[in-house]
């Protein structure tokens, strides 16, 4: 009997143990995420776009430039650059020799050019150092902006405006430059190149438009004249063509008309909000091309799962005018606002918002949505009212106790 007591004892004491040991941890759970580390965000103005992603084929009203000249052909002209009729836009060399001669002339009278530009900056005597220092910092940003986004050409042209003003900056300094045996040098050089007979062949335009070097071998599977008439089948099939062999004799195109246009199929349920003539924005991604101004010429009948859709476009560039078949994102709507993460959003006394902390005091403060995904939204101020978001606002995205005026 006395046994039998005693392990009724051990059990009572063992399981008022458990009990306060759960109770200890119960509590010291809801201690501790009332103390539970509060996370923040700043809201920041972005833009974000709502887009459609497809593919387009590119037609443009080409006319090839043709021409049975044998030999180095080397271009005069940058290709989306504009010609008029007669222009010469390409020369044929009998010999490598003597296109690689003709390059070294080009190039040895813009070195002479560049020379006697900046030799003559020595005589100019009231440079703004401020305005150049300025000048020089811009021209390097825009330097390593071409760099980083793949346009080597232009960022051989920038590098060159850059050098050109630390140039300026020297001799406004008071550094002595003297450029007087480096144009002996080249123009010497200059007149031992251009003694020389070169046998050539000019090739010119015979109408005015942008010009295009080469062929791509898609120019004739889907006609300008035919853009109104097109079918989603025609655009299908054009879309998945091979190139046809191209003529030894093309040199190039121009291509006559303003506007070129792209042409693609989306999901018809997309096409919605969009309307003939609407100006909107298309972004080529492998191009690195953003924001590209379009307006829509055509949509096709809204009967099936995919819609034709043809953009027009008025902008010509070397990089637009090497477009046949690219992957393009249409920018359908563009959201601005405060970006904020979507677990700061609150619901209190039926109005939408975020608490925010300034100084060590909580505040709620009022949001209008434009646009949300799964993990953030766009919000903004509509009257720019002292309820509402603001620029720099603390957000916070973590958190729990959370109440107007809580002192943190």
């Amino acid at each position: 009997m006395k046994n039998l007591n005693s392990k009724r004892v051990i059990s009572i004491v063992l399981i008022f143990s458990v009990i306060a040991f759960f109770s200890s941890y119960i509590i010291y759970q809801i201690v501790a995420s009332g103390n539970a580390k509060m996370e923040t965000e700043f809201a920041l103005k972005e833009t974000v776009y709502e887009a459609i992603d497809t593919q387009c084929f590119v037609v443009r009203d080409e006319k090839f430039i043709n021409n049975d000249a044998k030999g180095t052909t080397v271009s005069f002209v940058t290709n989306g650059e504009r010609v008029a009729a007669g222009d010469t836009v390409s020369v044929v060399f009998d010999s490598i020799e003597d296109a690689s001669s003709f390059l070294q002339i080009q190039e040895l009278k813009k070195e002479i050019e560049h020379y006697e530009y900046v030799s003559g900056q020595a005589n100019v005597q009231t440079l703004n150092i401020d305005s150049l220092t300025k000048k020089i910092n811009s021209e390097l940003t825009d330097y390593l902006k071409s760099v980083d986004g793949g346009d080597y050409k232009k960022a051989i042209d920038r590098s060159e405006l850059f050098r050109d003003s630390v140039i300026g900056k020297q001799i406004a300094t008071g550094t002595q430059l003297d450029f007087d045996e480096k144009l002996k040098s080249l123009k010497k050089d200059l007149d031992d190149l251009q003694s020389e007979n070169y046998s050539y062949t000019e090739i010119k335009a015979e109408e005015a438009g942008y010009f295009i070097n080469g062929s791509d071998g898609y120019e004739n599977l889907i006609k300008y004249s035919d853009v109104d008439n097109l079918t989603n089948a025609d655009v299908e099939k054009a879309l998945k063509a091979k190139p046809s062999e191209i003529s030894s004799s093309t040199v190039g195109r121009t291509v006559s008309s303003f506007n070129w246009y792209i042409v693609c199929l989306v999901d018809t349920d997309k096409t919605v909000d969009l309307s003939k003539d609407k100006a909107i924005f298309v972004n080529f991604p492998s191009a690195g091309i953003e924001k590209l101004p379009v307006s829509i010429h055509k949509i096709g009948n809204r009967d099936a799962d995919k819609t034709l859709l043809i953009l027009s476009c008025d902008e010509m560039n070397e990089s637009l005018s090497e477009f046949r078949i690219e992957d393009v994102q249409i920018i359908t709507e563009e959201y601005s606002g405060f970006k904020i993460s979507n677990s700061s959003i609150r619901t209190v006394d039926g109005e939408k918002g975020v608490y925010i902390v300034r100084g060590n005091l909580m505040g709620f403060r009022k949001i209008h949505v434009l646009y949300s995904t799964d993990t953030f939204s766009i919000v903004d101020n509509p009257e720019n009212s002292s309820d509402y978001i603001r620029l720099y606002d603390n957000v916070v995205t973590e958190g729990v106790d959370l109440y107007d005026n809580k002192l943190v």
